[in-house]
């Protein structure tokens, strides 16, 4: 087995390192590689010092979260491969040492962080560019299921009786194939992406009141109504005031964790030995 990282006792081998590194392929492999290694040694500290605080936990401990693992799409956070990867044992070292870590960093870092409301709403100003809604559609439609000629000459027969909004939700109650006819062929509201390309291009192109020609997606020949329009707008503070208050308390939580990390970094610098020749990508 290839080694390529010790920490205190414990080894990185580069099986470890290529599993690890496996998360980060979207980003250069030098670069995943290195982000791996450091997430691998944070590991082995917080797992070294927990044990050193006594930090253990049940056979029941154990069973519940393998039983909560099963039904996860990546469990311990690795790729389906690499899970099928794993010898039995493997699978029960990485999730003992997982559930330690958790029950460690958790006597050191709160499960609740008050935070104010004062500074809730200074880091929502502070951040206000990002809390933006975009723009959105309130448009119904009556669809004609098909691509033949005959579909396309039914749907321009229909859309020539359309003179007015009421023309339109009647004519939709009566002919549409969609099941939003039962609601005068509502879409509701949504925003640019949201639908199919074909209903985007048109929705976002026309003006209220607007009543479409019939165009064809995949579905058949549509007949588009835009009902309202939404502009871009600044989300208002108290509607994103519980996810701020949730996104605070996690930053709050990794800066405290990052900074034991630091503390146990320099504490066991002489005991973290990479083999820097051993880290080339695979």
């Amino acid at each position: 087995m290839q080694i390529v990282a010790k920490v205190i006792d414990y080894e990185i081998s580069k099986r470890d390192l290529d599993r690890e590194s496996a998360k980060f392929l979207a980003q250069n492999q030098e670069k995943a590689v290195l982000q791996a290694l450091n997430l691998l040694i944070d590991r082995c500290l917080l797992f070294a010092k927990a044990l050193q605080e006594g930090i253990e936990i049940t056979d029941e401990e154990y069973d519940d979260a393998l039983l909560d693992i099963i039904e996860q799409d990546e469990p311990l956070g690795l790729t389906s491969v690499a899970i099928q990867e794993l010898t039995g044992h493997e699978l029960e070292t990485l999730l003992r040492r997982q559930l330690v870590i958790k029950k460690y960093v958790n006597t050191f870092c709160p499960k609740d962080i008050p935070i104010s409301t004062k500074k809730l709403y200074e880091f929502y100003e502070e951040q206000k560019e990002f809390f933006k809604r975009p723009p959105q559609v309130h448009c119904s439609h009556i669809l004609i299921k098909g691509d033949s000629e005959s579909v396309l000459a039914k749907a321009t027969k229909i859309r020539a009786k359309i003179h007015n909004a009421q023309d339109f939700t009647r004519l939709s109650q009566s002919y549409s194939d969609c099941p939003s006819n039962a609601s005068c062929g509502d879409l509701g509201w949504f925003a640019k992406g949201k639908m199919m390309l074909e209903i985007d291009e048109i929705a976002f192109s026309m003006k209220i009141g607007e009543i479409s020609q019939p165009f064809k997606s995949v579905f058949g020949y549509h007949i588009l109504m835009l009902l309202e329009r939404k502009e871009q707008e600044f989300i208002p503070f108290e509607e994103i005031r519980e996810s701020l208050y949730a996104r605070l308390q996690q930053l709050e939580k990794e800066y405290i964790l990052s900074k034991h990390l630091a503390e146990l970094r320099h504490q066991f610098a002489d005991s973290i030995i990479i083999y820097a020749q051993d880290l080339t990508p695979a």
